[in-house]
């Protein structure tokens, strides 16, 4: 009696299991998904339009010796220190342009030149002090990418020829020259191409 309530109990344990592996292991049948898509007609045929993100396509490195390997990785160094310093420059240049706009005394503008000279002082001082002069020279570069135009027009733009040709006989003091321009084709290919790899996530 005992083995035949043992072997009762053991059917039903392995008949619950079973059942339970099967639920567990149903595939859910697929419901359809209505998905509106722009299109166009080609050749009588409606194509949907699909809009694809850019993919970068990047090539494994091969250097021709240690100098040019060094070289290569000391530049993607300092361009990933300066180029978030651009990107900032770019939006706070924008900011103060699109804030002066709405101001028509030219103390008014003036002063507020003054304040966001301090908020920029405070926060960035101490950070772009520790930077060497090739970083400097390459943010120099970003900030012509990034706003379109070179840090000494940006200078005169916002604080006068004179404090512009100042900022600019300091900078040659130190081996720079703020009216850098960028040329991604040519001289700052390699710059460029560190630019994509850092936008897509890559370094």
């Amino acid at each position: 009696m005992l083995k035949q309530v043992s072997f009762i109990y053991i059917f039903l344990l392995i008949t619950y299991l079973g059942a339970t592996a099967q639920i567990a292991t149903t595939t859910p049948a697929l419901i359809p998904l209505e998905c509106k898509l722009p299109a166009t007609i080609i050749d009588g045929d409606t194509m949907p339009l699909i809009t694809i993100r850019p993919v970068m396509v990047i090539s494994e490195r091969h250097f021709a010796d240690i100098n040019e390997a060094m070289k290569y990785y000391i530049l993607r160094r300092d361009v990933k220190v300066a180029y978030p310093y651009a990107v900032m420059a770019e939006a706070t240049f924008k900011q103060c342009e699109a804030t002066m706009q709405t101001m028509t005394s030219e103390s008014e503008k003036k002063k507020y030149l003054k304040e966001m000279e301090k908020i920029m002082m405070a926060q960035y001082k101490e950070e772009l002090k520790n930077m060497t002069v090739n970083q400097g020279r390459i943010l120099i570069k970003l900030i012509n990418r990034q706003t379109g135009t070179t840090s000494y027009e940006m200078v005169k733009e916002l604080r006068g020829s004179l404090s512009a040709f100042m900022w600019q006989t300091v900078a040659r003091i130190f081996g720079n020259n703020l009216k850098d321009t960028y040329d991604p084709e040519t001289e700052d290919k390699e710059i460029e191409n560190i630019i994509g790899l850092i936008e897509t996530g890559a370094i």
